[in-house]
């Protein structure tokens, strides 16, 4: 299993601290972003409480500035994320501490129409370009229309200047990989993979924290004035892999029963790991130290702790570090992610 059981007292910044032993499991609320290809699936099949006819992203998990979730309830309502993660860093975990922000953003994203073809830089790109992280990335498709794809990566291998030339000539599109996807389809985007979600899309995004992209290509679309959004073609030539992708599409582990549910490892990273749960009666997670686990609900409802909290699907919920074994029961389908 991924979670393991905590022991009593544990290792925090090289001080063995004892960890409190209430309960700690956070709601948060979401917050939203109405994108010019958002579509209306997260309101209609997600029954969440967005403000916008079209709404392109869900924000479940995310301290970014402009879009911070706040807390739901329990001793810390109303606070945004970054205020606990800043007053209390031990409920996220040691794993955590190494890092100089929040490590996760995770997303759901509903797409009506073609999201731009873009590029993350890495690490070291962003950091000395603009002071920021690059983004490695995980995508599960949770529902889709029938004949939808998505881009990611190059079939075969370009140069930098084939590369150019088929931004300047209309033709990159021919050169990329195209998969058409069904539900369940996982897919990890490396920094430097040029990728893009087509329309009719429902998936969840885990990540880096942070919203650094390169456009490519956005299909000669104009905004309501005429105007055509702007590309960062040389941010791209300079950390586009022009080869094709080095992990192959697919969860990277297998769908396993584990003490009555099933466990799918969808990916892990440097970053951070993320498995697919899903649930038909009762059993249970256990956190230890290392990190929070973030539970986001893609179907169904669950019980957690007999009556101390539900959550249902489109809900995203903390598992604080140390917390221990948290015991679940209902029906529902979750992602449960980690900080590595």
């Amino acid at each position: 299993m991924l979670f393991y059981l905590f022991t009593e007292e544990n290792k925090w910044d090289g001080e063995t601290k004892k960890f409190m032993n209430t309960t700690k499991i956070i709601k948060l609320r979401p917050r939203f972003k109405d994108l010019i290809w958002g579509g209306t699936k997260l309101k209609s099949d997600f029954m969440m409480d967005t403000p916008y006819e079209h709404t392109a992203e869900a924000l479940m998990l995310s301290c970014c500035p402009e879009a911070e979730c706040t807390v739901a309830g329990g001793e810390f309502d109303g606070m945004i994320l970054s205020e606990v993660y800043e007053q209390h860093p031990e409920l996220f975990g040691s794993n955590c501490a190494k890092y100089d922000k929040f490590p996760l953003l995770i997303k759901l994203i509903d797409t009506m129409d073609d999201i731009s073809v873009q590029v993350h830089p890495d690490d070291e790109y962003a950091d000395k370009v603009c002071g920021d992280w690059g983004k490695a990335q995980l995508w599960h498709v949770v529902d889709c229309e029938e004949g939808a794809y998505l881009i990611c990566g190059f079939r075969d291998e370009l140069n930098i200047e084939d590369f150019r030339r088929r931004i300047e000539d209309d033709t990159l599109i021919s050169a990329v990989n195209t998969y058409e996807v069904k539900k369940g389809d996982t897919f990890y985007v490396e920094p430097g993979t040029l990728h893009a979600i087509g329309k009719g899309i429902v998936l969840a995004e885990i990540g880096q924290n942070s919203e650094l992209s390169y456009r490519v290509y956005d299909y000669c679309r104009v905004d309501e004035n005429g105007e055509s959004r702007p590309l960062n073609i040389q941010q791209a030539l300079d950390v586009t892999i022009t080869a094709p992708p080095t992990v192959p599409a697919g969860a990277l582990g297998e769908r396993e029963e584990i003490d009555g549910h099933f466990e799918t490892l969808l990916g892990r990273c440097e970053y951070f790991s993320s498995v697919l749960w899903e649930v038909d009666g009762t059993t249970a997670l256990n956190v230890n130290e290392s990190s929070f686990v973030s539970l986001v609900m893609l179907d169904g409802t669950l019980n957690i702790n007999n009556d101390e909290m539900f959550v249902r699907k489109g809900e995203s919920v903390i598992i604080c570090a140390a917390h221990g074994q948290v015991s679940l029961s209902g029906v529902g389908k979750f992602i449960a992610s980690t900080v590595e």
